[in-house]
């Protein structure tokens, strides 16, 4: 849709008050609320650049008090109506099938229950959102991938489990997206691209890997006289290089793309 306006609703609760998986060491349970934090106030700096480079006409902020349900029904209403395609990015927390806002949180019925709501509001039975992509960075955002499609959304893109690496993984695929990448690759090409960030924190296990060859060995055969040295093949497990298995938060992280994976900007 390279002629139809775009818009960017940016969904940004940045309080850290969702907790994080129990077991999950405090430290690094700070630096993961902390990184979330700093992801959704950067979308603050680069609110007139995203404008300004022409790819969006308009950016909604709804960030901290502004992060409700009421706001995102408002600006999908709004920027529908005004004929232009959005897309809404969600900063922050969440968890199996949760999506933490501001003092409330939506579920899988609170967000396919925004048609209907639209509907009623701008009383007309066939009221569409002009919905295209949703990424989210919130813990198991993969949850919620069917509940956006089924309010309209072409593709919809969410961690697998915990995100533990929001960034720089969300502003790889902003830009892979917005330079025309189809949303599967650019979630893959974001996913892949951030993980030597984390290497150091999450580190992989390594696993030396072994494999079967024949070898011929000296055998005295005994049921001859006199003995005689022959050769027999035996079996035997040697090294044949090394498994680097990735950490479990590195699996936990990666992007599911639900829809359609070959839509584009």
């Amino acid at each position: 849709m390279p002629n139809q306006e775009k818009a960017l609703i940016v969904l940004q609760e940045n309080t850290g008050q969702i907790s994080l998986p129990p077991n999950l060491p405090v430290p690094l349970a700070t630096a993961v609320r902390r990184v979330i934090d700093a992801v959704a106030e950067t979308f603050e700096e680069i609110k007139t650049s995203l404008q300004g480079s022409g790819r969006y006409t308009q950016v909604v902020l709804l960030t901290d008090v502004l992060c409700t349900r009421v706001q995102l029904l408002r600006g999908l209403i709004e920027q529908t109506r005004r004929g232009r395609v959005i897309d809404l990015v969600v900063l922050g927390h969440g968890w199996n099938e949760h999506l933490q806002l501001h003092n409330e949180t939506l579920t899988n019925s609170t967000i396919r229950s925004l048609l209907s709501e639209a509907r009623r509001t701008v009383n007309d039975d066939a009221f569409k959102f002009n919905l295209r992509m949703v990424y989210m960075c919130n813990c198991h955002g993969s949850t919620l991938n069917d509940d956006w499609l089924a309010i309209g959304a072409a593709a919809a893109v969410g961690s697998q489990q915990n995100d533990y690496m929001p960034e720089p993984m969300t502003t790889f695929f902003i830009h892979n997206w917005m330079d025309g990448q189809p949303v599967q690759q650019a979630a893959n090409n974001a996913y892949r691209a951030t993980i030597p960030f984390y290497t150091v924190v999450y580190p992989p296990t390594l696993r030396l890997k072994m494999k079967t060859v024949s070898q011929d060995v000296p055998h005295l055969d005994t049921s001859v006289f006199p003995p005689r040295l022959r050769t027999r093949t035996i079996s035997v497990e040697v090294p044949d290089g090394v498994d680097i298995i990735p950490h479990p938060y590195i699996n936990e992280t990666e992007l599911l793309v639900g829809g359609d994976r070959a839509l584009r900007f």
